[in-house]
Parts: structure tokens; sequence; C-alpha cells
């Protein structure tokens, strides 16, 4: 079985329809009838000027086109799309760096400056190419039981391929569902006791917080220490960005420890040992203040600015 190229049942197909739409390209027109080859074993060559082409970036697949792929390569409908779509994909990346796209025995496709693309005629030569199905029929033919071990095998590996083909895309939609639901856990879980109040608030220092193995054990002496932190003067810190915020102290706590065991710059706030603010501190100038937002957007949920 000859190996037929995309290019060659493109030309082909604007050969018997007069038009050939590729998605995300535009419209080829044949504007001249071509008289019939005397020779059916020689190839097809088409007069210079007789193909018009009318950019359009917004032309869908044509169905018509991908059938008569499949007719002509004998591939599933599925994978005659795919290489369909990989060949205008691999041009569109030309196209997009300057270079041309070669539609063999065709022409070229080039890129001017405003984006638009312009076609320039090549040499224009149909080659000689049957359907696969039609070629399977010509050859010669086997006994009965043959013939029908063939069908059965050929029907066999396109289940098969076809089969293959849907596994993967519903392997790849579960895996992306399941970083959804793990994402939006996550977020979740650390949102939960948030508050929104912006009252002013005072750090706690590391000795207060290192003086108890787990928040679940906090001890009174560890309160009272917290409390004495709270008539201490604030650090010199520039601004400070809130990234999480609680009701309890065992639950500011345990993502304070969390966040430090990732190597997390972090620190807890209170005012009234009700609210619990875990913020990161910075020295840097206030004009930082926008950048190093945006910065932690990447890595928290939601943050925001408290000087």
């Amino acid at each position: 079985m000859n190996f037929v190229k995309i290019e060659q049942v493109l030309v082909h197909y604007l050969l018997k329809n007069k038009i050939l739409n590729l998605q995300g390209i535009g419209t080829f027109h044949l504007d001249a009838a071509l008289p019939e080859p005397t020779d059916s074993e020689k190839p097809v060559i088409i007069p210079e000027n007789t193909i018009s082409f009318h950019y359009d970036p917004k032309t869908k697949e044509d169905d018509d086109l991908v059938n008569f792929i499949v007719e002509y390569t004998n591939k599933i409908k599925p994978l005659a799309a795919s290489d369909l779509e990989s060949f205008l994909s691999l041009g569109r990346q030309f196209l997009n760096i300057g270079k041309p796209f070669t539609l063999n025995k065709l022409g070229t496709l080039d890129k001017l400056n405003s984006g638009e693309l312009v076609f320039k005629a090549g040499e224009l030569i149909a080659e000689k190419i049957e359907p696969q199905k039609i070629k399977n029929e010509e050859t010669e033919q086997p006994n009965e039981e043959e013939n029908l071990f063939n069908d059965y095998q050929q029907k066999r590996k396109s289940n098969i391929g076809a089969k293959i083909f849907y596994v993967l895309i519903v392997l790849i939609a579960l895996a992306l569902i399941g970083w959804a639901i793990w994402g939006y856990d996550f977020d979740k879980k650390n949102a939960d006791e948030s508050t929104a109040t912006t009252e002013a608030i005072i750090p706690v220092t590391d000795s207060a917080i290192h003086n108890t193995d787990t928040a679940a054990n906090m001890t009174d002496s560890t309160t009272d220490s917290l409390a004495a932190a709270q008539q201490k003067p604030v650090d010199s810190f520039t601004f400070k960005i809130v990234v999480n915020e609680y009701r309890t102290l065992s639950a500011a706590m345990k993502r304070l420890s969390d966040l430090k065991s990732y190597h997390r710059n972090v620190i807890m706030y209170t005012n009234d040992s009700v609210t619990y603010k875990i913020a990161e501190p910075f020295t840097l100038p206030l004009s930082d203040t926008t950048k190093m937002l945006d910065s932690l957007k990447g890595y928290y949920s939601n943050v925001y600015l408290d000087k």
C-alpha cells in the first residue's frame, strides 16, 4: 500500500470540487476547467493563474474534506481530522515566525506585516493517487477464508485505534477534573474560619509560637505570652501582605507551621486573641507593593496589603 500525503489529497480535492477550505487559513478556488487527461498514469499539470485564494482565519473545518482524506488514507475519521489539523497547525507556526507555508504541488502561503496571508502558485502538479479501498479491491484476491480474515483484521485495527483515541481523551479529562477538585479543596481548607476584619493587629513573636508543640494543645502560659506580646512594639517592617485570616489560634498556628515547613517567611498577627492573620513581612520600598502582591497571588488564593 502506497503512503498518501495530506498535500496530495488536498490537491485532488481541489481538482474534484473546485474549492478547498482549510480551517484557520482560508479558501482556495480553481477558476478554470481542466481537460480530461489522455493518460491516467501521468500526473495532471494545472495551468498557471487558475487558482485564487481568499484569506479568512474564521474558516471552519470542512467535513467533506475530512471524509475525502478518510477515503484516500483508509484512516478512521478522528485520526484523519487530527492529521489535517496537525498539518495546518504546523503551517500556521511557520507563518507566525515569518517562514512560508508550502503546500506541495500547489504553492506557498506567506504572511504580510498586516497579518493577512497571500498565496503564490508553485509547481501545480497533481500526482496520481487512488482511494485505498479501491486499491485493495484491485489487488490479487485471496481465497474466501483469507478475505474474511483480512476484513476482520482491518475492522479490529480500526476499532482498537478508535478505542485508544477515546480512552486517552477520557483519561486526560479525568486528570484535569481531579486536578481542579484538588485545587478547590486545598483553597477551601485554607479559607476555613477566615474573616473579613481589617482592624489593626500586632505581630506575635516566634518565642510565643514555639512554646507549644501543637496548636491544639496550647497551654495557659502560651496564651499569657501571647497577651504580653501584644504590648511589645511592632517590628520595623515597611509593609506586610496578609495571606490568611483565622478565628481560632489553633487553626492559625497550624497554617503558620505548614507555611514555615515550605520555607515561607511568614508571621502571625492578632489584636485581641480572637482574630489571627498570617502575613509575609517585607522591608522593601513601598513602590514594590504591587509587584509583591502580584507575585504572592501565584502562591496564595487571597492576599492584601497591610502596612
